[in-house]
């Protein structure tokens, strides 16, 4: 079975072939003669076939294979000599896949408006996007099967960068009619003897009753549900409230729902939309272009 090569002995052959001699060639490619020599015979070794005869003048004279192999292997370097430069135009251009993760919490508030923006400001651009627990996003993020993915910071895993989007911090969401519904603020100690609805993709849940509890209040949770717009349903009917993450340009996207949202005065972790994206690594243009857009729509107040 054929061994394996390298580009540079490809360049280091194709340079002796051309010159028509070892020490011709390294003198050509400014290297020594028994470096030329070696990567000629590591390659001879690794396809199995004589690349070169030795003529009466000590010219080497190219065989068959070697014929062969030299106009393939020029085809071969000038494609790898091509490459850094495409690579760096698809790299700085607004077109091509972008494939985005986002927290079942987030989505519905924020990807219907940026598969628009994206589309409307750049069609080349193919946003394609998942949903799940921020948890499994994140691992997709490290793994290199997604480009970014949106979560709550708050639920950020080791082995991802963030970019912050806005700042996000819990609110009740109750129903308009809710005697509790006019209030500027509320505490958690008095939404205790109401009946909740709670987001249940973990940790949401977990988090929420942790925020009660660290304030001295045991929520009565009568439902939990892992749909956003059915929890928001169940707060319309007036049967329940729920707790949520809100960024501040989205709270008119649930006043139109029937419900209002009134902040929390209890302290709070400090949260924010972020997009995790690899660590450590330079990001397309169209990716970047992608986030930009996101955290520009996270700053502007929903019309709709």
């Amino acid at each position: 079975m054929p061994g394996e090569f390298t580009l540079r002995q490809l360049e280091y052959f194709v340079a002796v072939l051309d010159a028509g001699s070892v020490t011709e060639a390294a003198r050509r490619s400014s290297i020594s003669q028994a470096a030329a020599s070696m990567a000629v015979g590591q390659l001879e070794r690794a396809l199995g076939v004589d690349l070169f005869v030795r003529s009466r003048s000590k010219r080497l004279v190219p065989t068959a294979a070697g014929i062969a192999l030299g106009a393939r292997a020029r085809r071969v370097l000038d494609e790898a000599a091509e490459i850094p430069a495409s690579i760096r135009a698809g790299w700085e251009e607004l077109r091509g896949r972008v494939r985005l993760g986002c927290m079942i919490a987030i989505s519905p508030r924020l990807m219907p408006r940026l598969l628009a923006e994206t589309a409307a400001r750049w069609p080349e651009i193919e946003l394609e996007f998942v949903e799940g627990a921020a948890e499994e996003l994140q691992r997709g993020v490290a793994d290199g099967e997604l480009d970014a993915a949106f979560v709550y910071s708050l639920q950020a895993i080791s082995g991802v960068d963030l970019v912050t989007l806005a700042e996000s911090r819990p609110q009740a969401m109750l129903a308009e009619g809710h005697p509790l519904a006019g209030r500027d603020l509320l505490r958690f100690a008095d939404l205790a003897d109401e009946d909740a609805v709670l987001f249940d993709v973990p940790p949401s849940a977990e988090r929420v009753m942790a925020m009660f509890r660290s304030a001295g209040v045991e929520p009565r949770v009568r439902w939990k549900s892992v749909v956003a717009e059915n929890i928001r349903g169940i707060v319309a009917t007036g049967l329940a409230f729920s707790v949520i993450n809100v960024w501040e340009a989205m709270e008119e996207h649930f006043r139109a729902a029937g419900v209002v949202l009134v902040p929390i005065a209890d302290a709070t972790p400090s949260n924010f939309v972020v997009a995790a994206v690899p660590p450590g690594l330079q990001r397309p243009r169209r990716v970047d272009a992608v986030i930009g857009a996101a955290r520009e729509l996270a700053a502007r107040v929903d019309e709709g």
